[in-house]
């Protein structure tokens, strides 16, 4: 039943990547249209087609490889590599010089010994329009979307939206690259003076919107020392005074990762209670909502914990908790922990415990369209700047291709409709701006062909034309391959 469950799932995700596919390739497809260009084929997918039809002259088919698209225009020379048409014999010039191509060698269907007419040349309009229109669709359906999460509001844990820390690590692993593995060391935050309850204001002088902000600005900063010690610059708020802390982060897991050791402030109550364990003999019960121990404000469950564990076996805990939730009265109770073992990320683990698992503060929020947007369009200038300074340590394997996209939809469709819309947003966004980059291949690069032609006056010459799509195409396929393995490599680790 569960493989079922995951199955339908996965179709989900399937069906959500292939709508914004779809959603792209029809910009493309209605821009062509309105236009006046020649259309031969819409094909949601790579490689051999599943099934299709003809209609008015236009194949519309569903091709076997789910993780793209193309619109194949003649007209424009470059549309039907840039969007993966394997039917390139079709894909010929406006003039006469670029009438043959290359791609022809490649080329699946029986060759047609018949000459291909001349087609009419198109405009530089009409070449931009044409280009831009796929990411434009996205950002369409992004709004779309968003104003749709805007109305209906979509379930978030408030730690989600906080500014404030509410845990401080006493340590984090430090990744050795030259022996593969992990060392514990005190956390840089730790190390900087972080406090629980501490507010952040901004990260390397930006302002930040909330912790998820915090966490991809720590992750992707680019910020060092004279002597190339990575560097984090911290504006925060302790007891009404505003005040800067630099913070050396280290990096985390084979993936190298910044990381400082901090975790979001979040209100947690008491979900649910283990038979026979200190928490249920104390008399707690479920919906009690903890808020200090031994006097200490907890400011997050992960605290909680860390106190547990530095507390003595032969020691009594004072817990002090909201009867029956946030608005309850406070009753102080006794407790001493108990060691056990449990499974800490499949190891075997001893931990000091009291016996409850939390619930953690469910909201509802309604973001701004055009907040979300914005902030989707943050994250990926964040991303896109740090793979390329050497500062950063954002590199191409931190990146997720088809396989981890469809993951994280699937994951997201399992928590809810609501959430799916939210990722649905991010990959149009993204999917959007990877587009206009001007990179041979993608539609920035056509649009880029396009305007070095406009201002040459004339065509750019077909032997470079061919060699620059074949090797960014050979980059692209490359790039998707590495991205996947570490995609499959995060699924199923070996």
């Amino acid at each position: 039943m569960t493989v079922l469950y995951d199955i339908a799932f996965l179709f989900v995700a399937l069906f959500a990547l292939g709508f914004t596919i779809f959603i792209h390739e029809l910009g493309h497809f209605l821009a062509a249209r309105s236009r006046g260009l020649i259309i031969t084929r819409f094909s949601i997918g790579f490689g051999p087609k599943l099934f299709g039809w003809t209609r008015n002259g236009v194949e519309y088919r569903l091709s076997a490889i789910p993780f793209g698209g193309y619109v194949a225009l003649p007209q424009l020379s470059d549309m039907g590599r840039l969007e993966g048409n394997e039917d390139s014999k079709q894909a010929k010039s406006q003039d006469p010089e670029h009438s043959k191509s290359a791609w022809d060698d490649f080329d699946d269907d029986e060759v047609e010994e018949e000459p291909q007419p001349v087609l009419p040349k198109i405009s530089y309009l009409d070449k931009m329009i044409v280009s831009v229109m796929g990411a434009v669709f996205n950002i369409i359906l992004a709004f779309a979307l968003s104003v749709i999460l805007w109305f209906f509001g979509y379930d978030v844990t408030d730690s989600q939206l906080t500014t404030q820390v509410g845990y401080v690590a006493e340590t984090v692993e430090r990744w050795n690259p030259l022996v593969e593995e992990g060392e514990e060391v005190t956390s840089p935050a730790k190390k900087a003076g972080l406090l629980p309850g501490d507010e952040i204001l901004a990260v390397d002088g930006a302002p930040i919107d909330n912790f998820m902000d915090i966490q991809n600005r720590i992750i992707t900063g680019k910020q060092q020392t004279a002597q190339g010690r990575r560097l984090l610059n911290l504006t925060i708020l302790r007891n009404g005074k505003e005040k800067k802390i630099e913070v050396y982060p280290e990096v985390w897991g084979p993936e190298e990762i910044r990381v400082i050791g901090i975790g979001p402030k979040e209100t947690f109550f008491i979900g649910e209670l283990s038979a026979d364990m200190p928490a249920e003999r104390a008399g707690l019960q479920v919906g009690d909502q903890p808020i200090r121990m031994n006097g200490q404000t907890l400011h997050s469950f992960s605290q909680l914990v860390d106190l547990l564990n530095r507390s003595d076996l032969n020691q009594s805990l004072s817990l002090t908790v909201r009867k029956g939730g946030e608005r309850g009265p406070e009753q102080s109770i006794q407790l001493s922990p108990v060691e056990k073992e449990i499974l800490v990320a499949g190891v075997p683990t001893v931990r000091k415990l009291i016996g409850f698992r939390p619930d953690f503060k469910i909201v509802t929020t309604y973001p701004n369209p055009l907040t979300l947007i914005y902030s989707r369009v943050k994250d990926m200038y964040l991303t896109l700047t740090g793979l390329v300074s050497p500062a950063s340590d954002v590199k191409l394997r931190n990146m997720s291709g088809p396989v981890g996209i469809v993951n994280h939809l699937s994951v997201f469709a399992k928590i809810g409709f609501k959430k799916l819309l939210w990722f649905v947003v991010f990959i149009n966004v993204n999917l959007a701006i990877l587009n206009l980059l001007p990179i041979p291949v993608l539609d920035g690069g056509h649009m880029l062909f396009a305007t070095v032609e406009k201002l040459r006056g004339q065509p750019l010459p077909l032997a470079f034309l061919e060699r620059a799509q074949m090797l960014f195409v050979a980059l692209l396929f490359s790039f998707m391959l590495y991205v996947t393995f570490f995609d499959v490599q995060r699924l199923l680790p070996f």
